[in-house]
């Protein structure tokens, strides 16, 4: 059996019919679209929130208004001199401070007061209190700082500021004494 031209010619169209037809697909043109800059970020671990429920939220202290009641930062102190400086601390926290709670020295410079001193009294949370410490400056001049903080019974130490780690203080400049001039009186 012969094919013919013809049936060659009608498979071949009709296999050109079955195959996909070619279609212009437009290519893509270059944009001046602009590369965002990588900007470098520190990774931090977050922190947990304090709710009414968690130890963080118990012991906080804020400043009370006026926060020192006497000796402000930089006075100047006679060198040996006693002083006395108090704090108005405000328990900014959840739990109440009670006579367990102490006022404690934290770092630097003591200034010859006790290292521990016991709260006079109970101190609900939103209450104020007034905390004195005295001191002594010491007998070599220049500039001096104490820091301190409170202690609950348990020993954790808390003080002021968004994380209550940041210990209250005392700074003070110590000068020369005095001495008392003689002043001549006329004589008749």
């Amino acid at each position: 059996m012969q094919t013919s031209v013809f049936e060659v010619t009608q498979a071949a169209v009709l296999t050109q019919a079955a195959l996909p037809s070619a279609t212009f697909t437009p290519l893509p043109t270059a944009t001046n679209t602009p590369i965002p800059t990588v900007i470098a970020t520190i990774a931090r671990t977050p922190t947990e929130v304090a709710t009414a429920t968690s130890e963080a939220a118990c012991n906080r202290a804020g400043m009370g208004t006026p926060f020192d009641l006497t000796i402000p930062d930089g006075t100047q102190i006679p060198a040996g001199e006693t002083f006395i400086k108090t704090w108005r601390l405000v328990n900014s926290g959840s739990c109440k401070w009670t006579r367990l709670y102490k006022l404690v020295f934290y770092s630097q410079n003591p200034l010859g007061a006790a290292y521990e001193h016991f709260l006079p009294g109970e101190v609900l949370p939103g209450q104020a209190i007034d905390l004195s410490v005295e001191f002594t400056a010491p007998l070599l001049l220049g500039t001096y700082r104490s820091n301190w903080m409170l202690q609950a019974p348990d020993g954790s130490l808390f003080g002021l500021g968004m994380n209550a780690d940041t210990p209250f203080y005392v700074s003070i400049v110590v000068v020369e004494q005095s001495t008392a001039t003689p002043t001549l009186s006329p004589t008749p």
